[in-house]
């Protein structure tokens, strides 16, 4: 079962498959919104787990269930 509030793998490639859905991809989504894709990546994957990465990956996640 997939969290959404737990970094993991399989939330990285549901969030790719999600992009790509709406005709875009991570990379070019983390470029239009001002995100490192490297940090986004480590994020969401939970391969960093800090403060600074928890706050990425809620921010990163809250702008793209905003764009759409």
């Amino acid at each position: 079962m997939l969290h959404l509030d737990t970094p993991s793998d399989e939330l990285l490639k549901a969030t790719r498959a999600h992009l790509v859905q709406r005709g875009t991809s991570l990379a070019a989504f983390c470029k239009e919104n001002g995100f490192v894709r490297q940090s986004v990546t480590l994020a969401l994957s939970g391969q960093r787990t800090g403060p600074r990465a928890r706050a990425l990956f809620a921010e990163f996640l809250a702008r793209v269930r905003i764009s759409a």
